[in-house]
């Protein structure tokens, strides 16, 4: 999870001129939720729609009517927000009863804060990495099953979307498998852009070309290859001219979530976004958050 940090003097400090406020009509800004009272007031000033992310310390220690309260205030400026719920060490597909359990708390709580405050859609890990767990997919599939299949019946009932974000996976068969045996239009996927290019060997056409029908929300950031360094769009090596070539082209709109490390990397992200052609003829052909 990426999160926007405060500039030395405890103050946000992003110039948000006209041409970044007209890109952020089509993203969602990645928020921690411990970051919100900090950027409250900017997000309220410029109608930022955001990602809040739910730790597992936040879902254990956060009373629920102080997150609805700060919710609260986001929806009544009128901007649209999203969950990313926890991910450190929880392994749904887990052969450790244990760690499977502990997993389903966490995200079944993760669904209780959904039920009360209702996000447009909820992304989650799969927790499922070939270096540990390539000896037992098939265990891992059915093992998932148990937990992402209520919880798909469950995001259907609040009308809301479940989505899988790739981290460690090498190709998309693994998501593939899944979302056919849910088999249900709440259940879907999130592609990461930064996971899939430093990550995975599998090339981002492959990706787009098989989970394409399942495809619900991108992450945008960027990076080199070598490693997730979050960077800001247009500084390493992703193809997003043919990212957003491809989504323009098959009409598909997902929602678009932006995950900066840093505030200035927000700035270089939107500016780098506002640059790209193929960014603004896919905005044009539709792809803008409805308010």
């Amino acid at each position: 999870m990426a999160s926007i940090v405060i500039s030395g003097s405890g103050e946000p400090d992003i110039a948000i001129n006209y041409r970044l406020q007209s890109v952020l009509k089509h993203v969602y800004v990645n928020m921690p939720y411990r970051n919100l009272p900090q950027f409250l007031n900017l997000i309220l000033e410029h109608g930022i729609n955001i990602e809040i992310g739910l730790s597992a310390e936040d879902l254990e220690n956060v009373p629920l009517d102080e997150i609805g309260g700060k919710v609260e205030l986001i929806r009544q400026r009128g901007c649209r927000f999203t969950f990313h719920g926890p991910f450190w060490d929880l392994c749904p597909g887990s052969v450790d009863p244990g760690i499977r359990r502990i997993s389903g708390a966490r995200l079944r709580r993760l669904f209780e804060v959904a039920e009360d405050i209702r996000p447009d859609q909820i992304v989650c890990h799969t927790g499922f990495d070939p270096r540990h767990h390539r000896g037992h997919r098939a265990t891992s599939i059915a093992n998932s099953l148990t937990l992402w299949e209520p919880l798909a019946a469950e995001a259907e009932r609040l009308n809301t979307r479940l989505l899988l974000e790739n981290v460690w996976e090498e190709g998309p068969d693994w998501h593939k498998e899944l979302f056919e045996k849910v088999n249900s239009p709440f259940f879907g996927f999130c592609l990461d852009t930064g996971h899939q290019h430093a990550f995975s060997s599998t090339p981002l056409r492959v990706w787009l070309e098989v989970l394409y029908p399942y495809l619900g929300e991108i992450h945008l950031h960027d990076n080199d290859g070598s490693f997730d360094h979050h960077l800001p769009v247009g500084m390493g090596s992703i193809d997003f001219d043919y990212l957003f070539g491809f989504l323009r082209e098959r009409k598909i709109f997902p929602l678009l979530t932006v995950e900066p490390h840093t505030e200035e990397h927000l700035y270089s992200t939107l500016a780098g976004l506002a640059e790209n052609g193929p960014f603004r003829e896919f905005c044009e052909a539709g792809g803008e958050v409805d308010s």
